[in-house]
């Protein structure tokens, strides 16, 4: 089983971030912008065509900010690792916006929120959430740690 990696992008501007909103069965919530890479695609370009596709809008990634993991499976059998890598990027206002191409699942818009509002909504993953703050603050990179669903822990 190969590790799948996501760029995900924390985009600032004008002292609010930007983030997917989506609806599932569990209510709303909120995701930061990003998906998979391709291969023979660098992180930088993964981060920038995966916000353009699911918001319209154009970035430029400034810096990794954060690292996180995740694996799930059953009693040592691992059914899927994703590697999160965290860009804080820039938006980038004068480039004209388009029509988002491929949103995600539950994805039904996007909206900027506040710093205090991100840290107060249901932020997914979680460990972003609640890292907030020091991901836009630090001038280097966070290893956020890991999350296990099933098997050890």
């Amino acid at each position: 089983m190969a590790i799948r990696n996501s760029a995900k992008a924390l985009i600032l501007h004008e002292g609010r971030l930007l983030f997917n909103k989506c609806v599932s069965r569990l209510g709303v919530y909120y995701a930061l912008p990003g998906g998979g890479q391709h291969e023979g695609e660098l992180l930088t370009e993964a981060v920038k065509r995966e916000v353009m596709e699911e918001t319209g809008l154009t970035v430029e990634p400034m810096r990794l900010s954060a690292v996180f993991e995740r694996v799930s499976g059953h009693e040592g059998s691992v059914k899927a690792h994703k590697m999160y890598f965290v860009f804080l990027c820039r938006y980038l206002p004068e480039v004209p916006a388009r029509e988002p191409v491929e949103r995600d699942a539950y994805q039904v818009g996007m909206e900027w929120l506040t710093v205090d509002e991100a840290c107060a909504a249901s932020l997914f993953p979680r460990v972003v959430r609640d890292n907030l703050p020091a991901l836009l603050d630090y001038g280097e990179t966070i290893y956020l740690g890991s999350e296990r669903r099933g098997g050890d822990r």
